[in-house]
């Protein structure tokens, strides 16, 4: 059972399919459960559209966990994993979840997919190379009508800024939700940082540059 605000983003991405041509992106906290509103649009996209899905991460304990997901929640679902680190490299299925490392130039292999789900989308870079950018190139010679969905806690880069532009990839956020809205909501839980009790005296401490001599501090502390 999906909790309302997960609930609320997979409406907001068939929106956003439905009434623009550009690619969407949904920003959830850490924590927040983003793998079980990819599960349900798999299973739509499926089940309800005859539709073929992949599903990009860059890490095999994400590609286990959305894999996990799918049975739970689409049991009669078959579903391929592409992944070395998980000595399997299934083709041919209806839904696919795969590591980024394994099938960025397999793209052609696979053959034409309706949906690109990518997990941690800030990890697409800015610029027109790596192997997102890759495969997300060739899945588009194959089938030009491929629509991609990104999904991550941080839409932006330290260099670059958002990862949404109308250049990029993803171009919208199409729905967004708060850390401090789900601590209120109950569904993470709420922060508290407790102070030391010992206190400590920076007076002997040497600055350089502006800032306190970093071995020095590592030794105080």
């Amino acid at each position: 059972q999906l909790r309302p605000y997960q609930l609320q983003a997979v409406e907001a991405i068939y929106h956003h399919l439905r009434t623009r041509d550009d690619n969407p992106c949904v920003v959830l906290p850490t924590g927040s459960g983003k793998t079980p509103i990819i599960a349900t649009i798999c299973r739509d996209a499926v089940g309800q559209w005859n539709g073929r899905v992949v599903i990009l991460a860059h890490v095999k304990e994400l590609l286990e966990q959305t894999a996990e997901k799918l049975r739970l929640i689409a049991p009669d679902l078959p579903v391929g994993i592409y992944s070395a680190g998980l000595k399997r490299k299934d083709l041919g299925y209806s839904a696919t979840v795969a590591g980024i490392q394994s099938i960025w130039k397999k793209a052609c292999d696979l053959g034409p997919v309706d949906l690109i789900i990518v997990d941690e989308a800030h990890m697409v870079p800015a610029e027109d190379d790596g192997m997102y950018r890759q495969f997300i190139a060739d899945a588009k010679v194959v089938n030009p009508n491929v629509r991609i969905i990104g999904l991550t806690a941080t839409p932006y880069r330290m260099k670059s800024g958002s990862i949404c532009a109308p250049e990029n990839i993803l171009n919208h956020v199409c729905y967004e939700v708060g850390v401090r809205e789900l601590i209120v909501q109950g569904f993470l839980s709420p922060l508290k940082t407790k102070a030391g009790l010992q206190k400590i005296s920076t007076e002997d401490l040497h600055v350089r540059a502006g800032e306190f001599v970093a071995s020095e501090v590592e030794d105080l502390m």
